[in-house]
């Protein structure tokens, strides 16, 4: 029986090499295999686990896309707190986050948000909290999405860098201490929006160029979806989501665009399917911002009228009503269903992989 003979990596090219590592260090959610979010960075972590150069070639690569819940929240803070510690006993050791995080997810967190409480360390000069471990990561990040619920870890984050900026001042002009331009908000809801009331997340807000809602609330999609089955709307027609009225659109200054997600409704229409499994073919709206600034919220995106027999006669059903032309509007649409309505550990899985796999970036489906 002939053996085949086994490749060792001082058999290959320093550049065939360096494919292989950086195909295994990817998380699994930019790969084609099976996604489980429990396992996005097993390989990568093995590969730190080798050798002092495969971890410093690894590391880059797994934290471009950082995704953070109440699974892997307390571990990253750990490994936080780690490279603090390192800093002062073996920095030979240490590595910095912050610089390679392009892109980070946060939430559903639960009860493990990060503590602004600070933590005693045998091997630090002094106590350091878990939010300020974290602030300059998920500020440094240039597309960050997160959870609504959880916007006031965001504020806490903004306020606090933006204090330690004002205390500097004195030493001359200073750029923002953020470098956010895609906000990602999940599962948005009507609020009062409190940040905007602060001069640091004013300032935050301002600086924004996406805005993206993804994935709506259980009940949006449902609404659509109703809308749609009933005919009350056209079939190329969109009611923009309630909470739409709520947010400070003004406070958006450098605003481009904005990024809105619907469930795909063709009839006719499988509810108990829907009901059964809730996952559906998602359409992804981008308008620009000047759709929404310095005006009142139109309630409907519309496309062509009477495009399908027998809809309403949308003047009649929203007579004097502020719309939105479907021409102005750019549509993707998924390539495989995603999960539209359940709790956050049934679906919120299937949504930050959409995300992490080019959502944040190029407003497209990664799917």
């Amino acid at each position: 029986m002939e053996i085949t003979p086994r490749a060792s990596f001082n058999d290959l090219p320093a550049e065939i090499v360096a494919i292989i590592i950086k195909y295994a260090a990817e998380p699994t959610f930019i790969q084609d295999e099976d996604f489980h979010p429990t396992h996005s960075y097993r390989t990568a972590r093995k590969l730190c686990l080798v050798s002092h150069t495969l971890r410093h070639f690894a590391l880059p690569i797994m934290l471009h896309t950082v995704v953070l819940d109440f699974c892997n929240m307390p571990a990253f803070l750990h490994a936080l707190r780690m490279q603090n510690e390192y800093a002062q006993t073996h920095p030979a050791l240490r590595f910095e986050y912050t610089p390679h995080v392009r892109n980070i997810w946060i939430g559903p967190c639960l009860d493990v948000c990060p503590s602004d409480a600070p933590v005693d360390s045998s091997l630090t000069s002094e106590p350091v909290s878990d939010l300020d471990l974290i602030a300059p990561v998920l500020l440094g990040a240039s597309s960050l999405a997160i959870y609504f619920s959880c916007l006031n870890l965001l504020t806490s984050c903004i306020e606090r860098a933006w204090t330690r900026m004002d205390k500097n001042i004195d030493n001359g002009s200073l750029p923002l201490p953020w470098k956010t331009k895609t906000l990602t908000l999940s599962r948005m809801t009507s609020d009062s929006w409190e940040m905007a009331k602060l001069a640091s997340g004013s300032a935050f807000l301002a600086s924004i160029t996406h805005f993206i809602a993804l994935p709506p609330e259980e009940h949006d999609a449902l609404l659509h979806i109703l809308l749609r089955t009933k005919r009350a709307i056209g079939p190329q027609n969109y009611g923009t989501p309630l909470w739409m009225s709520d947010v400070p659109w003004n406070s958006f200054e450098r605003l481009e665009k904005v990024s809105l997600v619907f469930p795909r409704v063709q009839l006719p229409f499988d509810m108990f399917a829907y009901n059964w499994r809730a996952e559906q073919h998602a359409e992804v709206l981008t308008l620009p911002s000047s759709m929404l600034k310095g005006r009142r919220v139109p309630v409907l995106i519309r496309g062509s009228k009477g495009t399908e027999e027998g809809s309403l006669d949308n003047d009649a059903v929203l007579p004097g009503a502020d719309c939105i032309s479907l021409n102005d509007v750019h549509v993707a649409v998924s390539d495989r269903p995603v999960l539209f309505c359940g709790c956050d550990m049934c679906f919120h899985s299937d949504w930050e992989r959409v995300w992490a796999s080019g959502l944040q970036a190029e407003g497209k489906w990664g799917l």
